[in-house]
């Protein structure tokens, strides 16, 4: 009897972990956190995970102070997207019913490390702060071919 649930829960401990290990390229999404000005905490990334090259997506940014969203800030801070040496600037978006997240939406035109730099005042604190993806932070723009299927051909 022991033998015959011990074989069951290594079939079923070898059937989860197949599949995590399936679906992990897919679900290691990731958002970078961080502590600005000593009284901001910054959560930061894509606002669709992965970020795929010519899709529709944007910047995301959640601000809470302690355990407090903090609103108001389409205001007062904006942010610039680059990759390299190409940048642009938008005003950020307050999420509806989502106190303190803001985002932006844009398409990544080329895959790679993107970086987002948001800049302007909290509270009439200054802020200037960038987050560029890195594996430490928040995931890069993956190239289109990585998830089309089928391959295109040439």
């Amino acid at each position: 009897m022991f033998s015959s649930i011990r074989a069951r829960l290594l079939t079923i401990a070898a059937v989860i972990a197949l599949m995590g290990s399936i679906l992990l390229p897919f679900g290691a999404s990731a958002h970078e956190h961080r502590t600005v000005a000593t009284d901001y905490d910054f959560v930061v990334g894509f606002l669709n995970e992965p970020a795929v090259q010519g899709e529709l997506n944007g910047v995301s940014l959640a601000v809470t102070k302690g355990d407090q969203p903090v609103t108001g800030l389409d205001a007062t801070l904006k942010v610039e997207v680059s990759i390299g040496d190409q940048k642009k600037e938008f005003a950020l978006a307050p999420v509806w019913k989502e106190d303190g997240h803001y985002t932006v939406p844009f398409i990544p035109t080329k895959p790679g490390d993107y970086t987002f730099r948001f800049f302007g005042t909290i509270e009439g604190t200054a802020i200037d702060e960038t987050f560029t993806s890195s594996p430490d932070g928040f995931d890069s723009v993956a190239p289109r071919s990585a998830y089309a299927s089928p391959a295109a051909r040439a």
